[in-house]
């Protein structure tokens, strides 16, 4: 099978994303996550437009699987999928969007929060895996196909047997070095954590078989491990609910939670607005000053988030100095 080149711009920008442009690694989850999302929104969006597909917005879930002894993760989705066509040109030319390109020839689709649009998150899947596996198959497709890569040398493109719409992710992590432990994420704390962190706000379930423990019945000090499938996310962010279905006790327990503190703030400010700029903010005046806030190593900030992702911890330029002691989010 010929394996295709990238083109050499396109090799150019790999590099630099992967060394340059993603200063922390982990984030490559919140990009595939974000890109089964996006995948799942075609899809409905098809369904309302045409009611072709039969489905409900109940019906989809992005699902996670790690396999340490493999050193294997997988995200699959059960979205729209692609093509042979749709494969070679997302995936194919690095910073082509296809989300993007969905957006600008469905007009409708505005109403639709499509979060990737860069095309560029996909290939953050190289600062973790030396080789990627994309299987893939549109919907309404007979045929399904596979892309595979081990980075910026080139890919390929060839036929293969999928039963179902959507596409399945597979990562072949990287051996962990003196200086990078990527083992990390095959890791099930670490995984959920990464996903309560960037991806607890995608409207989708992102499910995950759990290993558990429990008594074994009937045995006295004996144990036995089982498996149980979890929902990581939550799903809807707190600040884009209406005010009238909350109380100071939601706010509350967000806010102790979300930036741990163990004092109820003295004030929340919960505000939207539509326009040239359109917003969610949700900003809490704690009873206190942080403890490091009159120190050299106090960073001011509020969180920024985009269509519910955390794009950045601490973004300062939300914030004059002055109000370098609220704490909060803008979405």
């Amino acid at each position: 099978m010929a394996k295709k080149q990238f083109k050499a711009e396109s090799k150019r920008l790999l590099d630099l994303m992967i060394h340059s442009i993603y200063t922390h690694k982990e984030i490559f989850l919140r990009e595939l996550i974000s890109n089964a999302s996006d995948a799942m929104d075609k899809l409905y969006y098809k369904s309302l437009s045409d009611g072709a597909t039969g489905l409900s917005r109940e019906d989809f879930e992005i699902r996670l699987e790690a396999d340490k002894d493999a050193r294997v993760l997988r995200i699959r989705d059960n979205g729209i999928g692609m093509t042979q066509e749709e494969l070679d040109q997302n995936l194919g030319v690095i910073a082509k969007s296809g989300s993007l390109k969905f957006k600008s020839e469905n007009e409708a689709a505005e109403d639709i929060d499509i979060i990737g649009q860069f095309g560029v998150g996909f290939y953050s899947a190289f600062m973790v895996a030396d080789h990627v596996r994309v299987e893939t198959k549109a919907f309404g497709a007979e045929q399904g196909y596979v892309w595979e890569s081990d980075g910026a040398d080139g890919y390929t493109i060839r036929e293969c047997m999928k039963t179902t719409h959507g596409t399945e992710i597979t990562l072949h992590i990287k051996e962990d070095t003196e200086d990078e432990k990527y083992g990390e994420f095959l890791d099930t704390y670490r995984l959920r954590s990464l996903v309560k962190k960037y991806s607890d706000y995608i409207r989708y379930p992102i499910r995950m078989e759990i290993e558990k423990t429990r008594a074994k019945e009937g045995a006295e000090n004996e144990y036995e491990h089982y498996f149980e499938v979890e929902t990581l996310n939550s799903m809807v962010p707190l600040w884009k609910k209406n005010k009238s279905e909350l109380d100071d006790d939601a706010y509350n327990n967000f806010y102790k939670e979300k930036f741990f503190d163990w004092q109820d703030p003295l004030k929340v400010i919960h505000t939207a607005a539509e326009g040239t700029a359109t917003y969610n903010a949700l900003l809490f005046i704690p009873e206190k000053p942080a403890m490091d806030y009159y120190s050299r190593d106090f960073e001011k900030g509020l969180q920024l988030y985009a269509s519910g992702v955390l794009i950045m911890e601490k973004c300062g330029d939300l914030l004059p100095d002055y109000f370098g002691f609220v704490k909060g989010l803008v979405d």
